[in-house]
């Protein structure tokens, strides 16, 4: 690493940096590409966070804001060395307004904490309220703390929550309309863009469901899951099979009975390519897979296997399918 960006580096971790350096040190981090870069980073971030000089509330809420991974199936053998360096160079990727800078430049106040998750990518994120959120592809998540002693998280596309307890300041999520109340619980909620459909999936404790067209609140319980429409304006509740809904933050590509054109919207998300379907007739046919750290490719030929379903690879990003 220029040791000029080492300085920027060094001045952020102690709350000194100007905005236009601080825009200019994610410029040059979004950048990197080199091994070696990287290390230095990860070893910058190793030596400052153990000094002295940097009191141990700004520590651990430079931890909150950094400790998080991305898991991308194309990267997979470098996971392990990923997974160390990620709370230092994926940030300045994802974390979009984490920071918000004030008149006086060595000063950064924390507002609202946000992470955003390409297609084909998944994360794991730890809350500045130490809850902890894994992420979906194509998926962003808003962190607001504080205000009248609530914690509350915008989310569009996929998460699992596992709440940290604290009954003197409930968590709620909000999702395309509704509203999910919890005090300390693990649950999933689904919520794509573009799609009128909400999803919660509850594994353990109790949320509370509610939303403006709805006359009443809805108590969810484990192994149950509330399907909300917002073109209906109906809230279901069926039961559901957890390990199926939630497989997708342990790296397992899972579906069951499941429509095969949701099938391949949830290829086109998982492995991040676009994916023409010329398969009309079985649109509507159901279909079920395991998959877990497997390529496309693999993907693809149990499908021809299995379904008669022929492919053709048009470059790195794009799949046409055929039956």
């Amino acid at each position: 690493m220029e040791n000029y960006i080492k300085i920027l580096y060094k001045k952020f971790l102690y709350g000194k940096i100007s905005k236009d350096e601080f825009l200019e040190m994610r410029h040059e981090i979004n950048s990197l590409s080199n091994q070696e870069i990287v290390d230095d980073v990860a070893e910058e971030w190793d030596e400052n966070m153990i000094s002295e000089k940097l009191a141990e509330e700004d520590k651990k809420q430079i931890r909150a804001k950094l400790n998080f991974f991305i898991e991308n199936d194309k990267k997979r053998l470098f996971r392990k060395r990923m997974m160390q360096i990620a709370a230092v160079v994926i940030p300045f990727v994802f974390i979009i307004s984490a920071f918000l800078y004030v008149q006086q430049p060595t000063n950064i106040v924390e507002k609202d904490f946000v992470v955003v998750v390409k297609q084909g990518d998944r994360a794991q994120v730890t809350l500045p309220d130490q809850s902890k959120v894994w992420m979906n592809s194509n998926s962003k998540l808003v962190y607001k703390a504080g205000k009248n002693n609530i914690r509350e998280v915008q989310l569009i596309g996929e998460a699992f929550f596992k709440v940290f307890k604290d009954k003197s300041r409930p968590f709620i999520v909000s999702a395309n309309n509704i509203q999910v109340e919890v005090l300390g619980t693990s649950f999933n909620v689904k919520a794509r863009s573009g799609s009128d459909i909400i999803e919660t999936s509850l594994v353990e404790g109790s949320i509370k469901l509610s939303a403006s067209e709805l006359s009443q609140d809805y108590i969810l319980k484990p192994n149950e899951k509330a399907v909300y429409s917002n073109n209906s304006k109906i809230l279901k509740i069926v039961s559901t099979d957890n390990e199926v809904e939630t497989a997708w933050k342990d790296n397992k590509l899972q579906f069951k009975s499941e429509r095969f054109a949701d099938v391949v919207k949830r290829l086109e998300e998982w492995y991040g390519v676009k994916i023409i379907s010329k398969c009309p007739k079985i649109e509507n046919d159901l279909m079920s897979g395991a998959f877990k750290g497997e390529s496309l490719e693999t993907v693809l030929e149990t499908f021809r296997i299995q379904y008669k379903i022929r492919y053709t690879n048009k470059g790195d990003t794009l799949v046409v399918l055929y039956n």
